[in-house]
């Protein structure tokens, strides 16, 4: 999945994390196509793991200042996503490198782009607006 301005969410900084996940999920499926999982899938668990904990609680923040109505829905997803890669360390870290299982979560976070940063993030711009406009804290 490709980035677009479709997605954006009214926040800068929100958005610059999601290019850079966008951009990141790109990379390691091209890593994948060329047979270079073995060598990147450690250090993308590892990136997800710790872009995820700094992303998710900026951009809860983020929701919660704007008074946006997907706050909610917003933090409970980032709660099982989170237990997802969890799984997907866990499983690698108990039997190594797995090509299908990391194609799986590269199919995993591209879901994860589609379903969530595309459907509920982006409500985030709408709050924005009116927030700029005078009608929210």
């Amino acid at each position: 999945m490709k980035w677009t301005e479709a997605y954006a969410t009214g926040v800068r900084r929100i958005d610059e994390h999601h290019q850079m996940i966008f951009q990141t999920a790109e990379d390691f499926r091209v890593a994948l196509d060329e047979a270079e999982g073995e060598k990147t899938y450690a250090v993308l668990l590892k990136f997800l793991e710790l872009y995820c904990r700094g992303h998710f609680g900026f951009e809860e923040r983020c929701m919660d200042q704007y008074h946006c109505p997907a706050a909610h829905k917003n933090a409970k997803a980032h709660v099982g996503f989170m237990e997802v890669l969890l799984g997907y360390r866990e499983r690698y870290e108990a039997g190594g490198y797995n090509a299908a299982e990391a194609r799986a979560l590269v199919d995993a976070v591209d879901g994860w782009l589609d379903g969530h940063i595309c459907r509920i993030d982006v409500q985030l711009k709408d709050a924005v607006g009116e927030s700029r406009q005078g009608g929210a804290a």
